[in-house]
């Protein structure tokens, strides 16, 4: 999976739970940043598993990954968003939620994003067992832009589920 990531290739990986999902866009995305600036968007559906990611970073001595979601202050997010304008963050990890927000919108379209990541790709699926209708916005979202690289992961899914995730995502 790193590798067709690192290739460009848009995929749909399924792994189990603690087997490095999070390796695959993280190795890419520093790789990317490191290289041209670009930014690395992972759309996470909670704030807890997007909390860890950034502290999993921060302890690896990582210092360039931030999230935005709901439960920050204004100065928190405001920070965040600066990071993110500023070229500093490598990687944001955001709900699908946030994609309705017209700041966050506004700070993505200032920075080149070279990958998007959706976590907990099943939430896609009305079959998946956590469907959330937002992940279908962001469909949406990312064909407007213009079906950017796009990876998928999730650690369960059926062969129905993995289907309708590969066809809503067009991967």
């Amino acid at each position: 999976i790193v590798e067709s990531a690192m290739e460009g290739e848009s995929l749909l990986g399924i792994l189990p739970t603690g087997t490095g999902k999070s390796i695959c866009y993280q190795i890419p995305a520093l790789s990317r940043f490191d290289k041209t600036g670009a930014l690395t968007v992972v759309i996470s559906p909670l704030v807890a598993l997007m909390a860890d990611q950034v502290q999993g970073l921060v302890r690896a001595g990582i210092s360039s990954a931030v999230t935005i979601n709901g439960l920050l202050s204004l100065p928190e997010r405001y920070d965040a968003m600066d990071k993110v304008r500023l070229g500093d963050a490598a990687i944001l990890l955001i709900s699908p939620e946030q994609l309705r927000s017209t700041s966050v919108r506004s700070v993505l379209a200032q920075r080149e994003v070279g990958l998007w990541v959706l976590d907990e790709a099943h939430c896609v699926s009305k079959w998946g067992h956590d469907f959330r209708p937002d992940y279908l916005r962001v469909a949406d979202f990312l064909e407007r832009i213009g079906q950017p690289q796009t990876i998928a992961l999730t650690a369960t899914a059926t062969p129905h589920v993995r289907a309708d995730i590969a066809a809503v995502l067009r991967l």
